[in-house]
């Protein structure tokens, strides 16, 4: 089993549950993050209203905001790795900086608090 981790862009977030969905992948967790990758966080991501939203941290240079992303997370059978990860980035993938990170990471064990059922079945 394996935990695959995306973040993506806020604006993308229907599209890509459109398509995980699609695929037959509903179950996901989103959640709202800040960071900065290579881009270092230039405002030029997002538009000047929301610039106004974006926290600055301690020590943060102005102009080199967190930017708000969507932090998607599944776990997943090894088999089901390679599709959803190509769908994340087909949806994604637009060659500017910000697109995103898909990190995929290895689960010991998954258990359904509900049945206690544990292993792939807890993922069915």
């Amino acid at each position: 089993m394996k935990e695959i981790i995306a973040i993506i862009r806020r604006t993308k977030v229907h599209e890509t549950k459109t398509a995980l969905d699609g695929i037959g992948y509903p179950s996901m967790s989103i959640s709202s993050v800040y960071g900065r990758g290579k881009q270092m966080g230039i405002m030029s991501e997002i538009d000047p209203e929301m610039s106004k939203l974006v926290p600055e941290f301690e020590g943060s240079d102005p102009i080199a905001r967190f930017i708000p992303k969507r932090m998607l997370t599944m776990v997943v059978d090894d088999a089901s790795v390679e599709p959803l990860v190509n769908a994340i980035i087909r949806v994604n993938q637009t060659g500017n900086y910000g697109d995103g990170k898909i990190f995929v990471l290895p689960i010991g064990t998954v258990v359904r608090v509900r049945t206690g059922e544990a292993g792939e079945n807890a993922l069915r």
